[in-house]
């Protein structure tokens, strides 16, 4: 029996347009100039992590090594007509059914707060990843500006914060996710906003979520693998024993 989450990714609605929003605009740009800087190490091998229908894999060149990962096969199927490889998996609960070491690249822009198990998505995205190699990933922030209009005065939950029929489990900020990635094995090298909600469209709302990238509606985080982490999937009651438990990953990392 299908999932929610199964019956909300292969409905034809969601995650299917193939129209690029500002949103995309952005991913597509951080990801296109990240493999423009690559000259000393170029990238040959890409998987998507929750790929959708592969419009960001379908703009990158096609000589490059695509591989596109999701749990609807509706999708992947749209993926696989542009000639593109495709692995089918509820990443969610499972490991990627993909070789350790095996990619230059990894993408997963907005899908880490649609998983349940963040610490067993991360530490397979670690696992497949070459020494070194680069990941590009994204979170929808909840810390941005309109969130305080939406808390404060309209009494409703920060902008994307996990909700009523939402398929959001996880909520981010970014100095919470910057501490996740750490505590992964990742060393973020540049991190990045989309735009200022709601100017999307306005020049001077992206140069002021590239400066400050925690007014973005989104961050963009591009991060080098410096260490085979596997973190242990686990759950803390409350914040406080959540940052103390982050607080110890730190440590160990250090020593």
């Amino acid at each position: 029996m299908q999932t929610d989450q199964d019956k909300f990714y292969d409905s034809g609605r969601n995650y299917g347009d193939d129209s690029i929003d500002a949103r995309l605009e952005c991913i597509l740009s951080f990801v296109k100039s990240t493999l423009k800087s690559q000259k000393t190490r170029p990238v040959f091998r890409v998987l998507d992590v929750g790929c959708a229908n592969g419009i960001v894999l379908r703009s990158l060149p096609s000589d490059l090594k695509r591989v596109g990962l999701d749990i609807s096969r509706v999708l992947l199927e749209r993926v696989q007509k542009a000639g593109i490889e495709t692995r089918q998996c509820d990443f969610d609960n499972n490991p990627f059914p993909l070789e350790t070491d095996s990619f230059d690249l990894v993408l997963a822009n907005d899908v880490i707060e649609h998983v349940l198990h963040t610490d067993h998505v991360l530490n397979e995205m670690n696992r497949v990843l070459k020494p070194g190699g680069l990941i590009i990933i994204s979170i929808p922030n909840i810390n941005q500006p309109i969130s305080l209009i939406m808390q404060f005065i309209l009494d409703l939950t920060p902008m994307f914060a996990a909700r009523y029929r939402c398929t959001h489990y996880r909520d981010f900020t970014n100095r919470l996710f910057s501490k996740i990635l750490s505590i992964h094995g990742f060393t973020v090298i540049r991190r990045e906003g989309s735009f200022v909600f709601p100017f999307e469209n306005s020049r001077i709302s992206r140069s002021i979520a590239r400066s400050i990238p925690r007014w973005g509606c989104q961050i963009l985080y591009l991060c080098k693998k410096t260490a085979p982490v596997s973190v242990p999937d686990e759950f803390a009651a409350n914040m406080p024993e959540l940052m103390q438990w982050l607080d110890s990953r730190d440590a160990m990392l250090r020593q």
